[in-house]
């Protein structure tokens, strides 16, 4: 049978009160009765006393002399005078235990104290007889005169109401002993209820644990080693929480990696194998045909040459990718003159534009300093400007804005085109993702510029995103610094 933390201790407290109260009652009860047997015992001695004393007075008044004849004779009479004088009966007996005074009813009577006064010569004895509802004490003693014994005097006293006095004291000591043993057990159980409290508290919230939940409401008001512990048992489970949340998150992260990853590793093989294919398939034409076919020989190196050139730019964006998206990669930080950075940066896209009939506005506030790498800055910018310029609408104009706003700066780089659908916008940073690979095969774009742009400016401590809607151009907006809000 399993018992719990609470039974236990109210067990172990009423074992202790039992014994303890057991032992203080026996105790008291043997002491008690000590104490009668000593009174008794010294009232007999003392008595003894008052009765010699009493019969050399007696025959000293009486001018007689203390002898068998006389003792005899006078016998009825002492044992009446000391009855009235001792509060007790008295009987007189010869030397060989015969009675003579029997006016009284206890002459009559016999005893172990009659037998051992007239075999212990010289000796006081006395019993003590429990009866029904009544407790005696017999003394015998012998009567002498010039060493010689004369008869046996026996004085009897009843000491009932002493008796009864220390029954009564024991039933009081009784009741008392219950009283207290009965309040130990009340107060032990409220004390073993109330200790156990934090301990069933907390039991039940381990078993909250159990299930997966960490939402506890420990409510302990004691400021003991129990609200201590209750406290830091709350601790530690918010800890725990957050640990696992910490490792979902992670093992989500790690998944939507691992995601990417393949994904990533997917499309750079598509990619890869797109032009790889188109070269092998010229090639080998053109092997099998030689040089008979002018106009088909010029138009296979030329596509062996365009995919060519398709398939480095495409190699030189992955590598950068990855160097912008390696924490190992050394940045040359430096502080950025952004503002003449933006400035001359638009100035040079400004002759690639006219080629797309594509203007460039810039509206730059001054005195705009960054702490980065200043190529890399410049990059961000450069593919912006590229995109905007390859999916821009021809006749347009792209607005450029830079501005600090309290702690932040914050740069904007608009096109007129024909703008991202909604559902495109939160996927537009991922490498090799396009809106449209019909018009990426046009441009000679492989999908990576933004997702480069993403990296650079996040490893600046930045942001970027976009705002955009079909028919109303795209806004890329990148904020360095300040509060993390668009």
């Amino acid at each position: 049978m399993k018992l719990s933390i609470q039974y236990k201790i109210l067990l172990s407290f009423s074992i202790v009160a039992f014994v303890g109260l057991s032992s203080l009652l026996f105790a008291a009860d043997r002491i008690t009765a000590q104490n009668v047997s000593q009174l008794i015992h010294k009232d007999m001695i003392e008595a003894r006393k008052t009765l010699d004393t009493y019969v050399i007075q007696y025959f000293l008044l009486n001018n007689m002399v203390l002898d068998k004849m006389t003792l005899d004779a006078e016998a009825d009479h002492l044992a009446k005078g000391l009855s009235a004088q001792m509060e007790g009966d008295i009987a007189i007996y010869d030397s060989h235990g015969n009675p003579r005074s029997v006016s009284l009813p206890f002459a009559q009577a016999s005893g172990d104290d009659l037998a051992k006064a007239l075999t212990l010569k010289g000796e006081t004895a006395y019993t003590v007889t429990h009866g029904e509802n009544k407790v005696t004490a017999a003394l015998s003693y012998p009567i002498e005169s010039n060493s010689q014994m004369l008869g046996i005097m026996r004085y009897s006293k009843d000491y009932t109401e002493l008796y009864q006095s220390n029954r009564r004291f024991t039933s009081i000591l009784n009741l008392l002993a219950i009283g207290i043993f009965v309040f130990i057990l009340l107060t032990s159980f409220v004390i073993a209820r109330q200790i156990t409290k934090p301990i069933r508290i907390l039991s039940r919230s381990t078993e909250q644990i159990s299930t997966g939940d960490f939402n506890l409401a420990i409510q302990i008001g004691s400021r003991d080693e129990m609200g201590e512990l209750a406290d830091r048992f709350g601790r530690m489970a918010r800890r725990i929480e957050g640990q696992i949340e910490i490792i979902k998150k992670d093992r989500d992260a790690l998944k939507e990696a691992q995601a990417q990853s393949k994904a990533f590793f997917d499309n750079v093989t598509h990619e890869l194998k797109t032009p790889l294919t188109s070269i092998l398939g010229y090639a080998q034409v053109l092997k099998d045909n030689g040089f008979h076919d002018k106009d088909f020989f010029d138009k296979g190196i030329s596509y062996i040459i365009n995919e060519s050139h398709r398939l480095h730019r495409m190699v030189i964006d992955i590598l950068q990718l990855s160097k912008a998206s390696s924490h190992e990669f050394a940045y040359h930080v430096e502080t950025v003159d952004l503002s003449t950075l933006i400035r001359d940066t638009c100035d040079e896209m400004r002759l690639r534009g006219k080629r797309f009939k594509i203007e460039i506005s810039c509206d730059v506030a001054d005195d705009l300093f960054l702490q980065g790498d200043k190529d890399k800055c410049k990059e961000v910018l450069i593919n912006l400007l590229d995109n905007a310029m390859k999916y821009g609408k021809v006749n347009a104009t792209i607005q450029v804005e830079a501005f600090k706003r309290e702690d932040a700066i914050f740069l904007k780089v608009k096109d007129q085109g024909d703008g991202i659908p909604e559902e495109h916008i939160a996927r537009v940073f991922e490498p090799f993702y396009t809106v449209s690979q019909r018009k990426v095969r046009e441009k000679g774009s492989a999908g990576l510029g933004l997702a480069i742009v993403k990296s650079i400016v996040e490893s600046h401590g930045g942001r970027i995103w976009i705002n955009s809607k079909p028919g109303e151009g795209t806004e890329v907006v990148i904020q360095f610094g300040g509060v993390q809000n668009g």
